[in-house]
């Protein structure tokens, strides 16, 4: 089969690219039939799972966080939801792996037991953040030094930045809201950002920057609440997607030397290359190199 189908005309050009490579993959690799875009699944073959790697539990967890259907989770190959099952699925239930990708790709060493939870939010969220801001992947582990680390990890494929919602944009400017509480007292931010906290040319609460922002709020909200002693905010996304080539590096400007570490960038190409292990799990990273790595 070679029918890639209907492609969209309005797409960025990584977009463009990332589009193809999907509707190209479902083509040739997968073999199956389009609906509506060629990036997209028909409902019975989304249905089979078949935007989800076949082994090592990745179909399992996403079950188990997920048991009902979505067409637009499921079916939807160039939307990133279905992302973190492929990605971090098969480390769940495999601390040495999850230990060893975690250091060679994040460059953070954990020991003991390892916790892994997808699409996450502490409980009750207005002792956190007060919103719907919640980690793709939350990994709690016992660090390097005994201390107890969190990893919230946001996975992007071709995403960017989002229009602020009226919420959100009442939160960003109240100088009592959860947003500039946890900015003031984490001891993270740069004596700029605190002076501009509700003020309109506050960079953090603008397009590029916020989602970052609220990402790792949430975790040093995390930290405030004694649930954590150290977190860490990962941003995993393609080297393709240049958004967050230089949003990343853009906010880390804003933060205080000492606390610059605990934001990290990652692309798919480095998290792919940290892996390694026995012949199921080279299959399973040979899989991720061919479903979303894509080539110029």
């Amino acid at each position: 089969m070679t029918d890639i189908g209907p492609q969209y005309d309005q797409d960025d050009p990584f977009k463009v690219k990332a589009r193809l490579h999907q509707s190209r993959y479902r083509a040739n690799v997968l073999q199956v039939g389009y609906n509506v875009y060629g990036n997209r699944l028909t409902g019975p073959d989304a249905q089979a799972l078949l935007n989800y790697y076949d082994g090592v539990g990745v179909r399992e967890q996403l079950k188990a966080r997920y048991p009902d259907f979505s067409q637009k989770r499921d079916g939807d190959m160039l939307r990133s939801e279905h992302i973190p099952f492929n990605l971090f699925g098969p480390l769940v239930s495999d601390p040495a792996l999850a230990r060893q990708v975690i250091g060679a790709a994040f460059g953070i060493k954990c020991s003991g037991d390892i916790q892994i939870k997808f699409e996450y939010a502490p409980e009750p969220k207005e002792k956190y953040l007060d919103d719907a801001t919640a980690f793709d992947v939350f990994v709690k582990c016992t660090g390097q030094s005994g201390e107890i680390t969190g990893l919230g990890i946001e996975v992007k494929y071709t995403e960017q930045s989002y229009p602020i919602g009226k919420k959100e944009s009442v939160k960003v400017r109240e100088l009592q809201s959860p947003y500039s509480l946890v900015t003031r007292e984490s001891g993270c931010f740069t004596a700029d950002v605190l002076n501009k906290l509700g003020a309109e040319d506050n960079e953090l609460a603008k397009d590029k920057l916020r989602q970052i922002w609220r990402n790792h709020l949430l975790g040093l909200a995390m930290v405030r609440n004694k649930d954590l002693s150290r977190f860490y905010s990962i941003t995993l996304f393609p080297s393709g997607n240049h958004h967050f080539i230089e949003a990343i590096p853009d906010y880390k400007g804003h933060l205080v030397p000492a606390a610059s570490d605990g934001v990290k960038a990652c692309t798919y190409e480095e998290f792919i290359a940290a892996i390694d292990g026995d012949g199921k799990v080279q299959e399973w990273k040979k899989f991720l190199k061919a479903r979303y790595i894509v080539n110029d």
